[in-house]
């Protein structure tokens, strides 16, 4: 039996033991409170990825089932407050054409890869520490944790990433929002 100093310590073994363990109870009571398969299934997901990078955090003293509750639900509040912010902006937003949704599309799509392109061009951990920032939403003390150095240094690469960010991305800018 695995423990909560077995995650702790990375053992990938305690970890893929409680995944198998809490997984489909964890899906199936975000799937009666978010009444969506594709949420239900993203949190389960986002539960564990933030569970396996802030394992530090995690306490010795209270259950593991407890604190993966904890941590979906605190998700999964998050999720809702962002679904229901969409939901205003889409009441209060103009009609778009599908001309105008093509171009946004494509504008989007123009920008991610841009955007790919520099951050590739960063050393390794500056990548890391972007990605884990944007795509992960991890706070600035739990990307430190994750990767061994200071908060400072996360700042320092973040801030370092887009500033790289502004000044690659502003003729592009300049040529989508010339129209």
């Amino acid at each position: 039996m695995y423990t909560t100093l077995h995650i702790k310590q990375g053992s990938s073994k305690a970890f893929e033991s409680i995944y198998n363990q809490y997984k489909d109870k964890l899906y199936f009571w975000l799937l009666g409170k978010m009444k969506s398969e594709y949420w239900a299934q993203e949190l389960v997901q986002q539960t564990f990825v933030k569970c396996w990078i802030s394992r530090e955090n995690l306490s010795e003293d209270i259950e593991i089932d407890i604190q993966l509750f904890r941590i979906a639900r605190s998700l999964m509040i998050d999720q809702l407050r962002k679904l229901a912010n969409e939901r205003k902006l889409a009441v209060n937003a103009p009609v778009i054409t599908t001309e105008e949704a093509a171009l946004q599309q494509y504008q989007a799509k123009e920008t991610r890869q841009e955007i790919d392109k520099v951050i590739n061009t960063l050393p390794e951990v500056g990548q890391q520490v972007f990605r884990l920032s944007r795509d992960y939403g991890l706070t600035y003390n739990e990307i430190a944790k994750e990767l061994s150095i200071s908060p400072k240094t996360v700042e320092y690469h973040i801030s370092r990433t887009l500033s790289q960010l502004r000044k690659t991305l502003a003729p592009v800018f300049a040529i989508f929002f010339r129209f």
